[in-house]
């Protein structure tokens, strides 16, 4: 069956609805994200970028009672649907206002669909020739998720260098002090404390749990 249902996929909260009036029509505008520019003796040239996150646009009514031309199986009054949908394009007053993308869902259509979008636009207005009917067009945008990484440049090289990824280098050998075990000097130096037995190997140690003060491992 031909539905439209939105939900959301905070993990605070398990809300959904369907839409009560199926739209006549589905619109989805995808375009590129191609810049143009000119240059002397050459003309227009185009830089080639990867499209724009499309978007999609439903016209429909919220219904102030329950025609025959209603396909939802749960109904509620125009000013529920108008509240959730706000919120959801908003954020919600008792998380300070944290927005958090929604699932759109379309089944039974010529093309199902199921995207994490957010809202763009949301118009609304009471039905002229049916009071209490609520005629409304909303526009949603695919969200693609994304994650910020903080980098540093490197004043002498001009590189960028990723402060989450910086890796120390590893010494090539290292010099036993009091209180230290091979397990341990390996955690530390290596990043994991099973390699000790390699290293036991590697320094001709029998016994890894004896090893001294002024002991130069090579690792």
């Amino acid at each position: 069956m031909y539905s439209i249902i939105l939900k959301s996929i905070n993990n605070n909260e398990e809300q959904e609805i369907e839409l009560p009036v199926l739209p006549e029509k589905i619109e989805v505008r995808e375009s590129s994200n191609n810049k143009n520019f000119n240059l002397q003796n050459i003309g227009e040239i185009t830089i080639i970028n990867k499209i724009k996150a499309p978007t999609l646009k439903i016209s429909s009514i919220f219904p102030s009672h329950r025609g025959p031309y209603v396909t939802s199986i749960d109904f509620k009054e125009p000013s529920e649907y108008i509240k959730l949908i706000q919120k959801w394009r908003d954020g919600d007053k008792e998380n300070n206002f944290q927005k958090y993308p929604f699932e759109l869902v379309i089944s039974g259509s010529a093309f199902p669909l199921r995207w994490v979008c957010t809202i763009e636009n949301f118009t609304y207005s009471e039905s002229a020739g049916s009071v209490g009917d609520i005629e409304y067009s909303i526009e949603f945008k695919k969200y693609r998720k994304y994650e910020l990484k903080i980098a540093t440049v490197d004043d002498l090289h001009g590189t960028l260098k990723n402060t989450r990824e910086e890796q120390k280098s590893t010494p090539k050998s290292y010099t036993v002090k009091s209180g230290d075990t091979l397990y341990g000097i390996c955690k530390k130096l290596l990043g994991d404390g099973n390699k000790y037995k390699e290293i036991a190997s590697k320094n001709n140690i029998k016994n890894p749990n004896l090893i001294f003060p002024g002991q130069v491992l090579q690792l």
